[in-house]
């Protein structure tokens, strides 16, 4: 991608340039280690001595940060602009649309116009792939499968039978969507398999970060919002409902039949069990064991989940319990001492 001047960069993000209109910006790059060429961000303020240090010709700024030794661009959102920048920087790169040789494709399935499928794809009968939608190499697409316009499925993927992807979905490697629920029923002394005949349903805009499994439904389906994002490594249970604009980081687990409502926010590790509700909006740090339904807005952390501000004089407590519990002891031990005194002069 070519350079561009500050003053272009600066139109392109909507911002104010402050400093040289011919500056010439060829790339990206964070604070620490960017170059007179490149153009960088700072969105946090606890960061701003980085300013001074950093070699940047050009760093997106928040309003009213001033910067002594090179040229800002200020902006609404510094982050946003980073990103408009990494867009511009480092555009898209789709493979060639058609059908690669070394695919199997059943000869009913539909595929819309300028789909590419890589090499070792499986396609099985009556599945349909929309217009633009990318198939990388080694995914499998099962019977009755339907795949939406402009998505785009990275290598080794599998997409199990009559499993529903909207318009604009992103699923990294490795990911299994569709796969049987963990359903069980214990019958004269041996648990016997509950068929899982339910589908998965993912809505439009919504990201799958690699290794990520969802479970079918037993009945009905397990469905992720528009515009949900989901890191590596995630399980999703069957018949789990996960509202919009939802964030659910790395290794969390959500159990069977569980509902989140719209734009909650998962840290890494936490664990749901089934059957209970999450309110919109609610926020749940990293490894939060989360036992009951939530209200919306409510922010837990901890293992049972608390009050984010209750968990973190927990926390604060915690080291200081040795110290405490000595202190006590010593308390008791007077105490006793004290009242044995008591009761010897009242013997006299």
């Amino acid at each position: 991608m070519p350079g561009v001047t500050a003053a272009q960069l600066a139109e392109l993000v909507g911002g104010q340039l402050i400093g040289d209109a011919r500056r010439e910006i060829v790339a990206v790059a964070p604070l620490e280690g960017a170059e007179a060429n490149c153009v960088s961000f700072l969105a946090n303020v606890k960061y701003v001595s980085l300013l001074t240090s950093s070699g940047a010709g050009v760093v997106f700024v928040g309003k009213g940060v001033a910067r002594s030794n090179g040229d800002v661009i200020e902006v609404n959102d510094p982050y946003a602009a980073f990103v408009t920048a990494l867009e511009y920087f480092h555009p898209e790169r789709r493979p060639a649309p058609g059908v690669h040789p070394h695919a199997a494709v059943a000869a009913d399935v539909e595929l819309g116009d300028g789909v590419t499928v890589g090499p070792g794809c499986v396609i099985e009968s009556g599945a349909r792939i929309g217009n633009r939608t990318v198939l990388e190499a080694l995914v499998f697409v099962g019977a009755r499968a339907v795949v939406g316009d402009d998505c785009y499925i990275h290598p080794n993927t599998t997409l199990r039978h009559r499993v529903e992807l909207g318009h604009r979905v992103i699923v990294h490697a490795g990911t299994v969507i569709g796969s049987d629920g963990f359903g069980f029923a214990f019958d004269s002394g041996h648990y016997r398999k509950i068929p899982q005949v339910g589908t998965v349903v993912i809505e439009n805009d919504v990201e799958i970060g690699a290794n990520t499994t969802i479970d079918r439904a037993t009945m009905g389906e397990t469905r992720i919002g528009e515009g949900t994002k989901i890191d590596n490594l995630v399980q999703i249970a069957h018949n789990v409902r996960i509202g919009k604009h939802c964030v659910i980081v790395a290794q969390a687990g959500i159990s069977g039949s569980t509902i989140l409502g719209n734009y909650c926010r998962v840290g890494g590790q936490a664990g749901f069990v089934g059957h209970i509700k999450i309110g919109d909006g609610a926020s749940f740090g990293a490894q939060s064991g989360v036992s009951q339904d939530v209200k919306a807005g409510d922010v837990l952390s901890g293992s049972p989940a608390r009050p984010h501000s209750l968990w973190k004089r927990i926390e604060v407590s915690l080291p200081r319990l040795p110290d405490l519990l000595r202190r006590v002891k010593r308390i008791e031990e007077r105490l006793a001492m004290t009242s044995e005194a008591k009761e010897s002069e009242h013997g006299r």
